[in-house]
């Protein structure tokens, strides 16, 4: 059974591989990471089934979903990855800011394009 560990950035954490010590944890940490897969194909799914038929409106009520839900990560997540990085518990090290600049990369591309539409540019 494929784990989805390098998709989803489990293996990042050492915790990873120190969870295969004890089977019922790996186990746990396996199922979490793959539920995660899952949700990800449904969003990434959704998304595409909403670009390529929903109209305009509906295309920027989502772009504004998509932003609010993307900036929870740097007051959900990202305080406990950076913790995590600056203990030396991922690799490699860095990932926290890496992550952090792309999905800040991203919602400002959405915000962009939000402006952009609602200004009928």
């Amino acid at each position: 059974m494929q784990d989805n560990c390098k998709f989803n950035g489990a293996c990042i954490f050492s915790s990873w591989e120190k969870s295969k010590a004890d089977p019922e944890v790996h186990m746990l940490m396996r199922y979490l990471v793959n539920w995660l897969a899952g949700v990800k194909m449904i969003v990434i799914a959704l998304v595409l089934v909403l670009v390529f038929t929903a109209p305009e409106s509906t295309l920027i009520l989502a772009a504004i979903a998509l932003v609010i839900t993307i900036a929870s990560f740097y007051w959900r997540l990202y305080p406990l990855l950076r913790t995590a990085d600056k203990a030396g518990q991922l690799s490699p090290r860095g990932h926290a800011k890496r992550l952090s600049v792309m999905l800040m990369g991203l919602e400002l591309s959405l915000i962009f394009g939000i402006v952009m539409q609602l200004i009928g540019f």
